[in-house]
């Protein structure tokens, strides 16, 4: 509807093409000491989660055999066209997913795009789904889609928006390894090391929570309960942030499975 790991190859100002690899989990360890003096601030963070504005996340699977271009072009201009009228969205930002320059791994997500959406409030997010510019929406979907699948998520306040992304997706390796705390706080930490780097928002998968898809499209079967979106000065600061994120996934390891990195291009819609 509107909704790696990899390191670059060729790097142009333009483009950063990532391999999504899956990163092998290895051992049991956890973060490290150093993320201990994080755990107030961001417990305190995560006990504002509930009060912010609501927020969905969709992931997308472009029709197949549609050349990517095509793909690109209809979703932002014809589909977004219509969700634009879309009952109290507050933000809508498409995450063009870039191509990997090898096949990727047989366990990868399906996403070639990204939707975040931020609404008013939760009494409008059910108008929202339930009012003709969706009926709309899903109609045009099999135009540019074949597959679709979406869920509320708890995340952080609305942050800035950045052309040059990188996209970690995941799902907690068990249920008694959901440590939004320590998530947060390494996500933190990349974010502060990383040169370059301006934003980064932690989006959970509200355990439970109604999922979006339908029935004339592929669906997920396992949807990422872990996102994070880090925005980016530029390509090559991207570039660099995902030829260094192998390294660092040795502290999260005892928490997350199939992880998976992407980069991607937004594109601010509302």
């Amino acid at each position: 509807m509107f909704a790696t790991e990899a390191a670059p190859s060729v790097i142009s100002a333009t483009s950063v093409p990532i391999d999504p690899v899956y990163f092998h989990m290895r051992n049991e360890q956890t973060l490290v000491l150093t993320l201990d003096c994080f755990h107030v601030q961001n417990r305190h963070a995560a006990n504002q989660r509930s009060l912010r504005m609501p927020k969905r996340i969709t992931y997308l699977e472009k029709r197949d055999g549609m050349p990517r271009e095509d793909f690109r072009l209809h979703w932002s201009t014809t589909h977004a066209d219509i969700a634009r009228d879309l009952p109290g969205v507050i933000t809508y930002r498409q995450n063009h997913v870039r191509p990997p320059s090898a096949s990727p791994s047989a366990d990868a997500y399906a996403v070639d795009g990204i939707v975040e959406l931020w609404f008013e409030d939760e009494s409008v997010v059910h108008a929202g789904f339930d009012s003709d510019v969706a009926r709309r929406l899903a109609a045009d979907e099999p135009n540019f889609l074949s597959g679709l699948t979406g869920g509320p998520v708890s995340a952080d306040d609305l942050y800035e928006p950045s052309p040059h992304k990188l996209w970690l997706l995941a799902r907690w390796r068990s249920d008694t390894s959901a440590d939004h705390e320590a998530m947060t706080a390494w996500t933190n930490l990349r974010a502060a090391e990383w040169s370059g780097a301006l934003t980064a928002s932690v989006n959970y998968l509200n355990p439970g929570g109604p999922l979006l898809t339908r029935k004339a499209l592929r669906s997920e079967p396992r949807i990422p309960q872990v996102a994070i979106a880090f925005g980016f000065t530029s390509a090559q600061s991207a570039a660099d942030a995902a030829a260094a994120i192998a390294d660092e996934l040795c502290q999260i390891q005892g928490m997350l499975d199939n992880i998976h990195v992407y980069s991607a291009e937004e594109l601010v819609i509302i």
